[in-house]
């Protein structure tokens, strides 16, 4: 049996790769019967011997290629065709993969895509293919929720859509920080909203919720202790103002939508559903019109700021007490 294990989705590949080698060569076999050959080096003779060795002591043997396609470029093509060397070693396996021996498990793994190369191609064509990609950024809250069930613990929705937002597309990542999380939290392993900002490097937009959460909700204590965290963690005071007038600006789009949902509000906007979830909800604490009434006093404070009109630590905490009493 030949298998391709394969896409971006890194944490499901080592766990079907762990599957394969405990369901083939189980217990004590898996140090007699199983092999690993770097991709990147192995040539098609070494790979032979290897996979037709007979198994020790057992019914299979599990070869194990990590990273074959990387001495490859997807580029090549009839204008810029393969290096003989390469193009030598994808015919060399095409006629050898059809003739592994039964009591061999070939697995390649490729933590990426296939993609269009030659060898890609052969891979496609002479090997099960199973591919494991990370999901959009809608589902990714959903299938991080879903991580954290398989490891044995719980995450709420907040702190899913809030590591979500800091990981982006970055699977190596997400796995690394969901790792940390869960050791943070053992033995209980319940991940709340309070656990990811304590723990995760989140970038300024996500990080300035805390703070316009708490000057949506008319928290001034709140809100002047957070921008301070902020300040005190290096983030430039011209930076927090714009990610918080970033903010007011999505409140000024929701108030041309107010009454419609956050489904409504992220489908004619483009809002991003997490984005536009907390949008709806901050929306129920304002007046109509009052999100636009503070988006022009903090413009109008930055070209204060700007003009040496207002100093901007001082100023924009002063524009943060009389935010959360709406008298701006």
């Amino acid at each position: 049996m030949v298998i391709t294990l394969c896409g971006d989705d890194s944490s499901r590949i080592t766990v079907r790769q762990q599957a394969l080698v405990e369901e083939h060569v189980p217990g004590d076999l898996s140090s007699l019967n199983l092999l690993e050959l770097d991709g990147a080096a192995v040539s098609v003779e070494e790979l032979r011997a290897a996979c037709d060795t007979m198994p020790f002591l057992g019914d299979r043997r599990v070869v194990l290629v990590k990273g074959l396609l990387r001495r490859f470029s997807d580029k090549a093509s009839e204008e810029t065709p393969a290096k003989p060397a390469d193009a030598a070693l994808v015919a060399d396996l095409k006629k050898y993969l059809p003739a592994v021996p039964d009591t061999t498990i070939l697995i390649f793994v490729e933590r990426r895509r296939l993609g269009s190369s030659a060898a890609a191609n052969a891979l496609k064509s002479l090997t099960k293919v199973e591919e494991y990609s990370m999901p959009d950024a809608a589902q990714l809250p959903s299938y991080i929720a879903m991580q954290v069930r398989d490891a044995g613990g719980s995450i709420d929705r907040n702190a899913a859509a809030l590591l979500a937002q800091a990981v982006a597309d970055n699977p190596l990542r997400l796995e690394q920080e969901l790792s940390k999380l869960l050791a943070y939290k053992a033995p209980e392993k319940q991940i709340a909203e309070r656990d990811v900002r304590d723990l995760v490097d989140i970038p300024l937009e996500v990080a300035v919720w805390d703070l316009t959460d708490a000057l949506f909700a008319r928290d001034s204590a709140r809100s002047l202790r957070s921008l301070r965290s902020l300040l005190e963690r290096g983030q430039v005071p011209q930076q927090v103002m714009g990610a918080v007038a970033s903010q007011l600006r999505n409140l000024v789009v929701a108030d041309d939508y107010r009454g419609q949902g956050a489904d409504a509000l992220a489908s004619s906007t483009g809002m991003k559903p997490f984005v536009a979830r907390k949008t709806s909800a901050a929306l129920r604490n304002f007046q109509p019109g009052e999100p636009r009434r503070l988006l022009s006093a903090l413009v109008d404070l930055d070209l204060r700021s700007k003009t040496g009109k207002a100093e901007l630590s001082s100023a924009f905490e002063f524009f943060v007490v009389e935010a959360c009493a709406r008298r701006l």
